[in-house]
């Protein structure tokens, strides 16, 4: 199969039939049904606990390794106190360039503000785990980070759109370039499948012709900030990457049913009470039971 990829500057969709991600692939290869739900039908998504969490610690890393890329002279762990107070803060109620005067200017009411959205057991233990963020890096110091969440479109065979971002992307000291994403699961066995981070890999191989070897992380925010690590060649990535995306493509514009996969994760699914055979399947094993009121089923819609 020949497929041509090529990186974009910018969002374009041009030339494209479907916008494709690693999540919108996983969703439709997971229950076709909940595909539909989220990218035909667009219906609300449920804004959960864990979700919320994991934003709030992604915005607090982010900002802190944004501020300390361009800003490397500055007393990094002061930085980090203002990150978690921007955090808690809100993620929309400041801008992206922030100081310690700022910091200092902060009221209570601003700096608590979060506290309305997270649960009572999350703050103490976001608190825990950026705590311990900061005595890893008191012992081995910053890592060279050069970029974080940086976003890539890649136009794959004038068929798809491909786009993402990426957590963090650094230089180790063996000078190997290497992706990370963060994970705030409490479960190692549900991180088995690196698609996601090859994926990452696969946009910068596209990026720079001169990586022949990369390196990809998950970063375990709730494990120490273990990693689990893999290491891929330029062959593996460019081989595996565009052919899983162009397959996938090909399955979601045949697709005319779009027929629900009832299994046991259907009891986290935001579009639940939208599947009769998700509702069906949890009630048959006492794990679920049904509202007497359900929303509208909205129709296929012809563009997505």
């Amino acid at each position: 199969m020949d497929i041509i990829s090529i990186l974009l500057d910018s969002k374009d969709p041009t030339n494209t039939t479907l916008t494709m991600s690693v999540s919108k692939l996983k969703t439709f290869e997971s229950c076709a049904a909940k595909f539909k739900f989220c990218y035909i039908d667009k219906l609300p998504k449920i804004d959960r606990d864990f979700h919320i969490f994991g934003k709030f610690i992604h915005f607090i890393l982010e900002q802190f390794h944004k501020h300390m890329i361009s800003h490397p002279q500055d007393d990094w762990e002061e930085i980090l106190k203002i990150c978690w107070a921007k955090g808690l803060g809100g993620m929309k109620n400041f801008s992206s360039e922030f100081s310690e005067e700022q910091y200092k200017e902060f009221s209570e009411e601003e700096i608590n503000g979060y506290r309305s959205i997270l649960t009572k057991d999350q703050i103490p233990e976001a608190k825990e785990i950026l705590y311990e963020y900061k005595e890893i890096l008191k012992e081995e110091g910053i890592p060279n980070i050069i970029n974080v969440e940086k976003p890539f479109y890649i136009n794959v065979n004038n068929q798809i759109l491909l786009n993402g971002f990426i957590d963090r992307i650094q230089i180790d000291k063996d000078k190997m370039i290497h992706v990370a994403d963060y994970k705030t699961t409490k479960d190692k066995k549900y991180l088995d499948d690196f698609f996601q981070v090859k994926t990452y890999c696969f946009a910068l191989m596209l990026a720079d012709e001169s990586i022949k070897k990369i390196r990809a992380s998950f970063i375990l925010l709730r494990h120490h900030f273990d990693y689990m690590t893999e290491e891929y060649t330029r062959e593996e990535i460019l081989s595996e990457v565009p052919k899983k995306f162009v397959e996938g493509a090909n399955k979601i514009l045949e697709e005319r049913l779009f027929r629900p996969s009832p299994q046991f994760l259907c009891k986290y699914c935001d579009y639940l009470t939208s599947c009769k055979a998700g509702e069906d399947f949890l009630q048959r094993r006492g794990i679920y039971k049904a509202k007497i009121e359900k929303p509208l089923m909205v129709g296929i819609q012809k563009h997505w």
